[in-house]
């Protein structure tokens, strides 16, 4: 082979390259400039190197990737959807099992002052027994001053292992002082009822917690010995909560039958079924626009197997499920995974449930929450209640 030949074969060579590296550069000029394709690693990276050197303090990189992560689930997914991360997982956890060791107090923000005060303590609780009430502020825990600003961390000083004890500084009226609280495992009540004239039942969800099955069998078989012959359940302001104990509630209730169904994204469906037995009293269900998700489930059932009655208001329309994914970091990942149907195949995400009986209370309206396993009722203010009254005493 001359020198001719090898240099023509050498030139063909570069022309060859220099054509495939033309095409490449066109192609990835037209995805990045045409389609708009970004590399988001290394968009990613160019942010954070720009904040590191041009951010006029210093970054704190644990929270950067949790506000990555925080973002990533809040953009991409429905309003239900979320990261939580391992400090807020601990609290996740303890308000789905409805079982903690601390004190056994509602609290919440006084919003004139944004001090934290008791809502109500829970019957034989930790904090009943320290002689602590509703409307007491707490001031400082352990010696540190509690408001506002760090109310969750004031929350996760409360809380703690059984046993061990915590001071509370108080003010009552005008008067301060210091309570100490030994902390004890605590069920919070979620279920509550009572008899009203004519015996008719009463029973109050305030949610479905890993606790609440337990409660409302016991609340309720102890109406029937009281001899009720007839029942309301009140799921107003109920949020909802975990489907396998509402599914054994509605199996108390219902006939046998389907209870619900669930669908994923594949199409593949879940049914919930109901066993031989239900109620065999009259029933009413009050619920109004706060009622969702469970709660909303249980009424649908109800409503669907024409078990009971629907008094109220249009329900909230949450009809999807979650399901929890723990990560390996003591973090975990809230995903909506299924939608889920009534009986009658209806979804009601969106749409909420229509009372069969429409009925309302002012927008001020405050409704009783419950402290015990005793519930309290408003027969002379509560409208809806007085409609599901007189419903009953036809």
């Amino acid at each position: 082979m001359n020198s001719d030949t090898k240099k023509g074969i050498l030139i063909g060579i570069l022309m060859t390259i220099a054509a495939i590296l033309a095409v490449n550069t066109i192609f990835i000029g037209y995805r990045v400039l045409v389609k708009k394709e970004i590399n988001y690693e290394t968009k990613a990276k160019t942010i954070y190197n720009l904040m590191e050197k041009e951010y006029v303090d210093d970054l704190e990189d644990e929270k950067i990737y949790e506000g990555l992560f925080t973002g990533m689930v809040a953009l991409a997914t429905d309003k239900y959807s979320r990261y939580i991360s391992k400090e807020d997982f601990e609290s996740y956890k303890i308000s789905t099992s409805g079982n903690y060791a601390g004190i056994g107090a509602k609290t919440s923000i006084d919003s004139e002052d944004y001090s934290i005060y008791i809502v109500s303590t829970y019957e034989n609780s930790p904090a009943a027994n320290a002689g602590l009430k509703a409307g007491d502020k707490i001031i400082k825990v352990d010696g540190t001053v509690v408001g506002y600003d760090n109310y969750s961390d004031a929350i996760d000083m409360i809380r703690g292992e059984e046993g061990t004890s915590i001071i509370l500084t108080v003010k009552r009226g005008n008067e301060t002082f210091d309570a100490t609280v030994t902390r004890g495992q605590v069920d919070v009540p979620t279920v509550g009822g009572t008899v009203l004239d004519n015996n008719i039942g009463y029973i109050k969800i305030e949610g479905f917690e890993a606790v609440t099955y337990d409660q409302y069998k016991s609340v309720y078989e102890n109406l029937r010995k009281k001899g009720i012959t007839s029942l309301i359940i009140d799921l107003r302001n109920n949020p909802g909560g975990l489907l396998d104990i509402v599914a054994k509630i509605a199996d108390d209730i219902i006939p046998e039958g389907t209870i619900t169904y669930t669908e994923d994204k594949k199409g593949k469906r879940d049914y919930i079924k109901s066993s031989e037995g239900e109620i065999d009293i009259p029933l009413v269900v009050l619920v109004n626009e706060n009622s969702a998700s469970a709660s909303e489930l249980l009424t649908a059932a109800i409503k669907d197997t024409k078990k009971g009655t629907i008094i109220g208001k249009n329900t909230y329309g949450k009809g999807v499920v979650q399901t929890t994914f723990p990560l390996n970091d003591g973090s975990a990942l809230k995903l909506t995974t299924s939608k889920y149907y009534t009986p009658n195949g209806v979804c009601i995400d969106g749409v909420g449930i229509a009372p069969d009986i429409e009925a309302d209370n002012p927008s001020d309206y405050e409704y009783t929450t419950l402290s015990s396993d005793k519930a309290e009722c408003d027969v002379v203010n509560d409208t809806q209640l007085k409609k599901a009254i007189e419903f009953l005493e036809k």
